[in-house]
C-alpha cells in the first residue's frame, strides 16, 4: 500500500468508526518521509503516519526446514499534534 492510499484508507475507517473527520490536505511536512499530512478530528489536530510498525511472522523455509521470523509491515497511524502552530 502506498503512502496516499494508507492515507484515505485511515480518514475512510475513521469516519466508519463516527468519528467527525476534517482533512488538512496542504499541510503535509514534506521533508518528513513518514508524515502523510494532518486531519482535524472531533477538534483536535492529528498528524497521520505511515512507516514499518506491525510485526508480521514470515516463515522461511530455504534452509530445508520451516522457522519463522519477525519482520516489520507498514501501517498508518494517528498521533495527536502538540505543536503551538
Amino acid at each position: 500500500m502506498d503512502a496516499d492510499r494508507a492515507f484515505e484508507v485511515w480518514v475512510h475507517l475513521t469516519r466508519s468508526a463516527g468519528w467527525h473527520v476534517v482533512e488538512l490536505p496542504a499541510d503535509r511536512k514534506v521533508d518528513d518521509r513518514t508524515d502523510l499530512g494532518a486531519v482535524m478530528v472531533e477538534g483536535i489536530k492529528y498528524r497521520i503516519r505511515f512507516s514499518r510498525r506491525v510485526r508480521r511472522h514470515l516463515a522461511d523455509d530455504s534452509t530445508g526446514s520451516l522457522s519463522y521470523k519477525d519482520a516489520l509491515g507498514f501501517a498508518a497511524w494517528a498521533e495527536p499534534d502538540l505543536s503551538s502552530s
